[in-house]
């Protein structure tokens, strides 16, 4: 009867054990996920690889393509406000995926956009990208930068922002790459919760509009440090708009309405809300944001859903019963 209970026990701690790795073991990023081919930030997304979205929008997945794990959020087509261009949806703002992997040295993001309508680079009105970036769960600034009028989540206050302002002075022709800028009107900023504008020697954004797509890579100490620690988690939010920048010291969103500072101007957007991106943004809020987390050394397995882990118990605890009144017939 000891040596029984005894395995029970046994079999009960291996189940929880693997219950929590095979339940988690997928929900990180490794940062070594670059072997098998690595990011040419020109503008070109064909590195990523292609994966198809069809049924999957709203929604964040973790995916190997092209070699290369990537967290992608999938977003609806035709979802962006149509504020600039009604009746019709405003495909230079609309957000087809957001991706993003990392290795020991960058965080890469690959932005893809319904189509880049505009003439070319630098002209305004041309695309931008807002992303706020809210590190294990540390943040303390709310507001989306180029006069947005657009928080986001309390929950999500961000502890760095990335800016993309394809209406930039700076940039020219149909496709072109940039460092990060010293000043609000330049197509590359980093933030910190200061509204300091943060450099360094090799974080890059390149966007080309035959491809309709941004790529950008940041140093992980412009972020904060490498991922490390017990479990890492960037928490993100994303809007985008019509930007506008003089490559000095002026960059904007267009605005919705001129007359107004509380009316959001962010045309698309991060969201599981469904149908035009208004109905998020009409407060001024985006509610929504996502958590991406990424391989420390130990790896960390995150516990497992609580009913998940019920489940099993309860199913280990119905073996050893069933197996316990065979014995006793």
């Amino acid at each position: 009867m000891r040596s029984l209970a005894l395995a029970f026990i046994t079999l009960l701690v291996l189940s929880v054990s693997l219950t929590a790795s095979a339940g988690s073991v997928d929900k990180a990023l490794p940062l070594a996920g670059l072997s098998g081919g690595s990011i040419s930030v020109d503008g070109d997304p064909v590195e990523w690889g292609v994966f198809d979205c069809t049924g999957k929008a709203p929604g964040l997945h973790l995916e190997t393509v092209n070699e290369i794990p990537q967290w992608i959020w999938c977003d609806p087509l035709g979802d962006e406000r149509t504020d600039f261009s009604y009746p019709d949806p405003d495909p230079r703002a609309d957000l087809v995926q957001f991706r993003v992997t990392g290795d020991e040295n960058y965080l890469y993001g690959l932005v893809i956009v319904n189509n880049m309508n505009f003439n070319q680079l630098g002209e305004s009105g041309a695309t931008a990208v807002l992303i706020t970036i809210n590190r294990n769960g540390a943040g303390s600034q709310e507001w989306f930068g180029l006069w947005s009028e657009t928080k986001i989540s309390p929950d999500a206050k961000w502890f760095r922002q990335v800016i993309v302002n394809l209406g930039s002075a700076e940039l020219s022709g149909t496709q072109g790459s940039n460092s990060l800028g010293d000043n609000w009107g330049k197509a590359f900023l980093v933030f910190d919760e200061g509204w300091n504008r943060l450099t360094d020697d090799s974080s890059l954004m390149a966007a080309d509009k035959s491809y309709n797509a941004i790529e950008f890579r940041i140093k992980w100490d412009t972020l904060g440090g490498i991922p490390s620690g017990d479990s890492f988690y960037l928490r993100m939010g994303l809007i985008t708009g019509r930007g506008y920048g003089d490559g000095a010291d002026r960059g904007n969103l267009w605005d919705i309405d001129q007359n107004r500072n509380d009316v959001s101007n962010a045309l698309d957007a991060i969201t599981n809300v469904t149908g035009n991106t208004w109905e998020e943004v009409s407060d001024g809020f985006v509610d929504y944001y996502i958590d991406l987390y990424f391989a420390t050394t130990p790896p960390h397995y995150p516990i497992p859903e609580p009913g998940l882990m019920v489940v099993t118990v309860t199913a280990v605890a119905a073996f050893a019963m069933v197996f316990l009144l065979r014995r006793r017939k």
